[in-house]
C-alpha cells in the first residue's frame, strides 16, 4: 500500500521528531575504538552565555555538511561541542544583574561571587546547547565540554606551570589597552573600533633656542606625559629643527625633537607629540630612542595631576577641555579643526579605551611562533580561501608578545603564588606551602588568563590530555576547523602554537574561514544598531533546511555579502518542490530502495547518467569546500531536470497498463533516493523525513546510508545527447507557443528537416507529452530554429489567429503609453533646457522608433481583421 504524504512540508511538523529520533538512538556519539577511518572536527566553542546568530549558523552548518557527508562515506566521526566561560562578557552580564539588585562583586567577595557565577553558568549552559540541535547539529553531546570544567581547568594550570618553567612566561610593566569600566587589560585583537567626531587641535611647543613646533593631536589631556616631539626623517618643513629641543607647555620640562619613519608627513602638522605611556604607537616610537614612560592617567581613567589642582582627579574624558581652555588662554593653541577618526572601545562593554602603563603577565612568543609559521608555509596547514594564508603569515611574523593576564575575577587564575618570605612559584595543584622555603603563608596571583589563552587548548584539552585518551589517539589531529576571519589572530594561531608545543603536532590540517553576513544595507550586523537576523526567527518563518541550504550557499564566499531573505525563501520552495515530487512518486506504490535502476525509455537513460555526473559534482563540491556549488547543482538538478522534465516524461508510463512502467519507477526511485542521500547534509530533515516515507521506513537512518557512488555502468552520453535534443525542441516550441500567448496545452503538429537518431514512436511519445504536438512528415507550419536543426510547426489556427490578435493588441497599447511618455518629456521646457543634449537626442531617437512600430502594428491589426 503507497505511503501518503501530506499536500505540503510543514517543517515545524518533521523536525523535532527527527531531532528526538537521532538523539534516542546516538547517532553521533563517537566511537574511538572503531576500525573506520577517522573524521574529527572541534566545534568553535561559542559563549556559554550567548545565543544562536547567523555566524553560529553559517559555522555550525558547514561542519555539519562534513560531518553528515564523512558518516555517509563510513567515516567514524567525532563532530566535539564545547562552551567557552567568556570571562569578561559574562562578568559583565553577573555585574549588571547584581546591580539591578542592589549589589556588587564586592559585596559578595570573590569565593562567593565565583560560586554565584558558576550557579548562573549552570543555568544559561543549556541555551546555545538546545538551540545548535535545533539547528540539526550532528554533534556528540556525550563528549561536550566547558572551559571551566574541573578536568579542563587543570588542564590549563599545566600548559602555564610548563610554559612559565620554560621561561616563557613572565611579569612586566609595559603599555597596554586598559578597559577603566571592565578594570582590567584588554587584548589588541578585542579593541572594537568605532567611527568618532573629534577635534584636532594645534599646540605650539617653544623651541629653546628660539621660535616653535606646531604639532596635533586628538588628545591635548595626555601632553602632560609627553617626552618627545617627533617628524619624519624625510619631511624637508622640520630639516633644521631634528636634535634641538622643545619646551612642554605648562610644564616647563625640557624634550627633543626626534626623527622617526612612523610619523605620517600628511597628518596634522607633520609633527607628533610623543607620549609613551598613554599611546600605543607612541610607545613603539619610545621603544626605539630609549625614552621615558610618564603615566598621568589612573587604572580608573581618571588624571593624576597633583600639581594641577583643577585637573587632578577627573576623567581624561572630560580634563581635555579644561586642558585646551587652559592652553588657549596662555595662547599655546594654534588652531583646531574638526577631525573623524577611529576610537578603540572594549568589545564587551562598549568603554573607550585607554592604552595605560600596567604590570602584566605576558607569553613570550617567539619560539612558540616559528613553529606555526612553518606548519603553514610548509602546507602542513591550510587556509581556504588561501588568500587567509598571507594574513596569518603577515601577522605570525611580527608578532608581539602576549598579555594574558585580566584583571578580573572570572575565569582562569593564574596559578602563580608568593609567599611571606618573598618567593614566587608555580603549581598545577592548589598547593599547602611554599615550594621553596616551606612556608604556609602563601597567596595566589590575583589575575586570572585572557580566556584566548585557554581556548587556545581546545583540539586537545577537550580531548583529555595530559592523559593519552583513545580520543586523542584516535581523532588527534583534527581534519578541519571552520571559523571567522577575525579570530585568526585571536584563536586560529594560538591553537596551532599551542598544539604544535604540547602535542607535538598540528591541531588541524585546514582552516575553513567562512563570509560574514551584513545586513540588506550592507552594513555590520549588531544590537546596537538594531539590524541583527536572528537565524531562529528564519528557522521558524521558513524551516531549518531552508536556512541551512542558505548558509551552505553563502557560507565559503570570498567576499562579505549582504543578508537576502528571499533566497532563504527561495530555498523553502525548493523543499516543498522535493516534497510534491516524493509525494507523486510514493503514491504509485513504488520499490522501495533501488540500487539497481532498469532503464527502458530514452528518458530514463538520460536522467540515470545525468546522476551519475551529479554525483561527481557534490562530492567534489564537498571534498573542496565549495558548499555552494554542491547546493546548486542539487537544487538544478532536482527541481529542473528531475521534476520539470523526467517526472513530467514519465506520468503517461505511470498509468498501471502502460509498458515500461515498472522501469519508469525504478529510475525515478533511484534518482529520488540518490538525492534525497545527496542532499542530507545540507538539508537532513525534509530528507529524513521523505527517505522514510519512499523506504517504508525499511531503509537505515540517512546518516547511516552509504553516499552514493559514481556508476560507469549508466553513463550514456548518446542518451544524454538525444534528449538534450528533445529538450532544447520542446523548449523552443513552448516558447514560440508564449510568443504567440498561447498556453503549453494549445495542441498541433511538428516536423524536423533531418533525423534525430531518435525512434519516431519515441520522439513523438515525448513531444505529445512534453509539448502537447504530434510528429508528422512534411508539414507547412512556421519555422522554428533549434541549433542546427530546423523544425516545422503547425498550431491549432483558430486558437492562434485569436491569440495573435490579443498579443498585437497588447503590444500595442505598450507602445502608445511609452510613446505618450516620451512625447509629454519632450514638451516639458524644462527637460530641453536643463537635461544633457546627448540625452534629448536619446529620447528623440526613441520616440521615432516607437511611432515607426506603432505605424507596423497598426498595419499588422488591419491585415489580420481582413
Amino acid at each position: 500500500m503507497a505511503e501518503v504524504l501530506e499536500k505540503a512540508f510543514e517543517p515545524r511538523k518533521v523536525e523535532p521528531k527527527w531531532l528526538q529520533r537521532w538523539a534516542e538512538d546516538k547517532l553521533f556519539v563517537a566511537d574511538p575504538q572503531s576500525d573506520k577511518p577517522k573524521f574529527s572536527v572541534v566545534l568553535p566553542p561559542p559563549n556559554i552565555t550567548g545565543e544562536l546568530h547567523l555566524g553560529h549558523a553559517l559555522n555550525g552548518t558547514v561542519q555539519d555538511i562534513l560531518c553528515r557527508y564523512k558518516r555517509m562515506q563510513g567515516f567514524e566521526v567525532l563532530w566535539l561541542p564545547g562552551t567557552d566561560h567568556a570571562a569578561i562578557a559574562a562578568q559583565n552580564v553577573l555585574e549588571r544583574k547584581l546591580a539591578e539588585e542592589g549589589k556588587s562583586k564586592e559585596d559578595l567577595g570573590r569565593s562567593a561571587f565565583l560560586d554565584y557565577a558558576n550557579e548562573w553558568y549552570r543555568t544559561v549552559g543549556g541555551t546555545i546547547e538546545s538551540q545548535l540541535q535545533e539547528l540539526g547539529a550532528s554533534l556528540d553531546w556525550s563528549r561536550k565540554r566547558f572551559t571551566m570544567d574541573p578536568e579542563y581547568v587543570r588542564c590549563v594550570r599545566l600548559v602555564f606551570c610548563k610554559l612559565y618553567e620554560k621561561g616563557l612566561i613572565y611579569k612586566g610593566k609595559r603599555l597596554v589597552n586598559w578597559c577603566p569600566r571592565c578594570k582590567s587589560a584588554i587584548s589588541d585583537l578585542e579593541v572594537a573600533y568605532r567611527d568618532a567626531k573629534d577635534t584636532l587641535y594645534m599646540i605650539g611647543y617653544p623651541i629653546v633656542d628660539g621660535g616653535e613646533i606646531v604639532i596635533a593631536t586628538v588628545r591635548p589631556e595626555t601632553f602632560f606625559a609627553d617626552v618627545a616631539v617627533a617628524v619624519n626623517p624625510k619631511d624637508k618643513r622640520y630639516e633644521g629643527v631634528i636634535g634641538k629641543q622643545a619646551r612642554l607647555p605648562l610644564v616647563g620640562r625640557v624634550i627633543p625633537i626626534i626623527a622617526d619613519d612612523a610619523v605620517e608627513m600628511d597628518f596634522g602638522t607633520g609633527a607628533l607629540k610623543i607620549t609613551p605611556g598613554h599611546d600605543m604607537l607612541d610607545y613603539e616610537i619610545g621603544k626605539r630612542h630609549r625614552l621615558e614612560e610618564i603615566s598621568v592617567i589612573d587604572l580608573d581613567g581618571n588624571m593624576v595631576l597633583p600639581e594641577f589642582p583643577e585637573l587632578n582627579g577627573i576623567t581624561a574624558a572630560s580634563a581635555r577641555e579644561k586642558v585646551v581652555e587652559i592652553l588657549r588662554n596662555k595662547g599655546y593653541i594654534r588652531g583646531e579643526i574638526p577631525f573623524e577618526h577611529s576610537v578603540g572601545t572594549c568589545d564587551r562593554c562598549g568603554t573607550v579605551i585607554e592604552p595605560l602603563l600596567s604590570d602584566q603577565w605576558w607569553l613570550s612568543m617567539q619560539s612558540l611562533a616559528s613553529p606555526a609559521i612553518e606548519a603553514v608555509e610548509q602546507g602542513k596547514i591550510r587556509f581556504y580561501d588561501p588568500k587567509w594564508t598571507k594574513v596569518y603569515l603577515d601577522w605570525m611574523k611580527n608578532l608581539r608578545d602576549w598579555c594574558i593576564s585580566r584583571q578580573i575575577w572570572l575565569g582562569h587564575r593564574i596559578p602563580v603564588y608568593y609567599c611571606e618570605n618573598g618567593h614566587t612559584f608555580v603549581s598545577v595543584d592548589e598547593p599547602q606551602s611554599c615550594q621553596l622555603c616551606g612556608s604556609t603563608n602563601i597567596v595566589q596571583d590575583e589575575d586570572v588568563l585572557d580566556t584566548w589563552f585557554s581556548s587556545a587548548l581546545w583540539p586537545f584539552a577537550t580531548m583529555g590530555w595530559p592523559n593519552h585518551t583513545p580520543e586523542l589517539e584516535s581523532f588527534y589531529p583534527t581534519d578541519v576547523l571552520c571559523t571567522a576571519r577575525e579570530i585568526i589572530f585571536l584563536w586560529v594561531s594560538r591553537m596551532i602554537m599551542m598544539g604544535l608545543e604540547f602535542m607535538g603536532d598540528i591541531p588541524f590540517r585546514d582552516v575553513l574561514v567562512h563570509a560574514v553576513v551584513q545586513d540588506p544595507q550592507g552594513r555590520r550586523m549588531s544590537k546596537s544598531k538594531g539590524n541583527v537576523v536572528d537565524p531562529r526567527v528564519m528557522m521558524s518563518k521558513y524551516g531549518t533546511d531552508a536556512l541551512r541550504a542558505w548558509c551552505a550557499a553563502v557560507a565559503m564566499s570570498s567576499q562579505d555579502l549582504r543578508f537576502d531573505e528571499s533566497k532563504i525563501e527561495g530555498f523553502r520552495r525548493f523543499a516543498n518542490k522535493l516534497w510534491n515530487a516524493t509525494r507523486l512518486i510514493i503514491s504509485q506504490d513504488p520499490p522501495t530502495i533501488v540500487n539497481k535502476p532498469i532503464p527502458y525509455a530514452l528518458e530514463d537513460k538520460w536522467i540515470v547518467s545525468k546522476f551519475q555526473n551529479l554525483v561527481i559534482r557534490v562530492t567534489t563540491a564537498i571534498e573542496s569546500y565549495e558548499f555552494q556549488n554542491g547546493i546548486d547543482e542539487i537544487v538544478d538538478f532536482v527541481w529542473h531536470l528531475y521534476c520539470d522534465w523526467y517526472l513530467e516524461a514519465i506520468k503517461p508510463r505511470l498509468a498501471v497498463e502502460y509498458a515500461g512502467r515498472e522501469q519508469a519507477l525504478s529510475c525515478a526511485v533511484y534518482v529520488l533516493g540518490g538525492c534525497l542521500k545527496l542532499l542530507h547534509p545540507y538539508m537532513p530533515f525534509v530528507t529524513e523525513e521523505l527517505w522514510d516515507k519512499l523506504t517504508r521506513g525499511e531503509g537505515l537512518y540517512l546518516i547511516q546510508e552509504d553516499w552514493p557512488k559514481y556508476d560507469q555502468e549508466y553513463v550514456d552520453p548518446d542518451a544524454e545527447e538525444k534528449f538534450g535534443q528533445v529538450m532544447q525542441l520542446v523548449s523552443q516550441i513552448r516558447s514560440y507557443k508564449k510568443a504567440l500567448g498561447h498556453s503549453d496545452n494549445v495542441e498541433g503538429e511538428v516536423s524536423v528537416d533531418r533525423e534525430l537518431g531518435i525512434v519516431h514512436e519515441e520522439l513523438n511519445r515525448l513531444l505529445k507529452t512534453l509539448s502537447k504536438v504530434q510528429l508528422k512528415k512534411d508539414i507547412v507550419g512556421d519555422e522554428i530554429k533549434v541549433g542546427d536543426l530546423t523544425a516545422y510547426l503547425s498550431l491549432d489556427k483558430e486558437v492562434t489567429a485569436e491569440r495573435q490578435m490579443q498579443a498585437l493588441a497588447r503590444e500595442l497599447s505598450k507602445v502608445e503609453r511609452e510613446i505618450a511618455q516620451l512625447r509629454n518629456m519632450l514638451n516639458r521646457p524644462m527637460f530641453l533646457e536643463k537635461a544633457p543634449s546627448e540625452v534629448v537626442k536619446k529620447v528623440t531617437v526613441r520616440l521615432q522608433e516607437l511611432e515607426e512600430s506603432y505605424s507596423e502594428l497598426r498595419k499588422k491589426i488591419s491585415e489580420e481583421n481582413g
